[in-house]
């Protein structure tokens, strides 16, 4: 056998390289052959994100859910430089669309500031959670706001255990996620995207929409949810199998 024909039994370098299942980053070759993760930071991360995704299963009829999670009223010029950057968004055409393409149900976020404007948009059966996510600290002349509004309609309706309630109010301090390279201004915490999709009742099999990606934690958490869903009912199908044969 030719030097070139080991060369091309060989893997490439690139083909070999292994992506670390958080940030996309190169995981080290010294790391063990099973790591899926490029160091301790990112492990955390994906936990928080995954944390417990596999307490639910599917039940009735899926629906098809959205979030809304747009530059607030008057800050986009915050995002200029994102992908996605496409100036200030319309709270009422935007409330307009949630309404026609999403009857299941929607949720929209934005600011104390603005809730009087984005709620004057909205159709009467829509209500107001709220998410405490701390102060910002910074020189202020007013009342600094620690609160974020997210206004919701629709979604599912089924009875919650006691020792797992569905609430209309999430008190987390966010912080600025530090493993995340595709982190922007105003990302959600893990803890928000858990509390989101209870606010909804989404359970794995349903579809969530994400009008507004930015960092893309939404979508990640509702794949991890909606997988280990899938995983769990496989196994139930497998077990429900192997009792009846």
């Amino acid at each position: 056998m030719s030097l070139r024909d080991l060369q091309d039994l060989q893997p490439s370098a690139e083909a070999s390289r292994r992506l670390c299942g958080w940030c996309d980053g190169s995981i080290p070759p010294g790391a063990r052959s099973d790591a899926i993760y490029c160091k301790t930071a990112c492990r955390q991360a994906a936990h928080r994100f995954g944390k417990g995704r596999a307490l639910r299963v599917t039940a009735g009829r899926p629906l098809r859910l959205a979030y809304a999670d747009p530059p607030y009223p008057g800050k986009a010029g915050l995002y200029r430089g994102h992908p996605d950057f496409a100036g200030e968004v319309d709270p009422m055409a935007l409330v307009e669309r949630l309404v026609a393409e999403f009857a299941d149900g929607w949720a929209l976020s934005t600011s104390a500031e603005a809730l009087p404007v984005v709620l004057a948009s909205c159709p009467p059966a829509v209500r107001v959670a709220a998410c405490f996510r701390g102060e910002r600290p910074t020189v202020s002349y007013r009342p600094l706001s620690a609160w974020e509004p997210v206004i919701y309609r629709g979604g599912r309706a089924y009875p919650s255990p006691v020792d797992a309630r569905r609430l209309d109010a999430l008190v987390h301090v966010a912080r600025i996620r530090t493993t995340d390279p595709r982190r922007v201004v105003g990302a959600k915490p893990a803890a928000f995207c858990w509390w989101l999709f209870d606010l909804l009742g989404a359970l794995p099999g349903d579809e969530l929409v994400d009008l507004f990606p930015g960092s893309g934690g939404i979508g990640r958490a509702w794949r991890l949810y909606a997988s280990a869903g899938e995983s769990r009912r496989n196994t139930c199908e497998q077990t429900a199998g192997a009792a009846c044969g």
